[in-house]
């Protein structure tokens, strides 16, 4: 065996130990990275269509009814009629790309859309 079969060996058995390794977990840290700002652009979207969401109708639909109202109040079925189409507005209203990055992270959809909206709702009438 020759110096140039020993160094071909030890390149060999380097790269497969090292290099082969690092990449592949190069490649982990750019997924894991991709994904999470996926995430988080999906986030961020989704916060903003529901802002707009529950401010249109508030201004269009929720005052209307509140006018109509002997108390001011919606009744439950108003309220579950609005919220039902909030939610539709909300999923129409917000990118594909962002729909499938929530669809794939929550678990339930409907849940988190309804809990973001009156979170949203809680936080445009000055709550904290």
């Amino acid at each position: 065996m020759d110096w140039t079969q020993i160094v071909i060996a030890i390149v060999g058995l380097m790269f497969s130990a090292v290099v082969i390794p690092f990449v592949k977990a190069a490649f982990a840290w750019l997924k894991e990275k991709t994904q999470n700002e996926a995430l988080y652009t999906a986030l961020d979207e989704a916060q903003t269509v529901a802002d707009q969401v529950v401010a249109g109708l508030n201004a269009t639909v929720v005052d209307g009814l509140k006018a109509k109202s002997a108390d001011g109040r919606l009744s439950a079925d108003e309220a579950k009629e609005v919220a039902l189409k909030a939610l539709d507005m909300f999923l129409s209203d917000l990118s594909a790309r962002s729909l499938a990055v929530l669809e794939n992270k929550a678990d339930d959809l409907a849940a988190y859309v309804g809990n973001l909206l009156e979170a949203r709702l809680h936080y445009m009438k000055g709550g904290k």
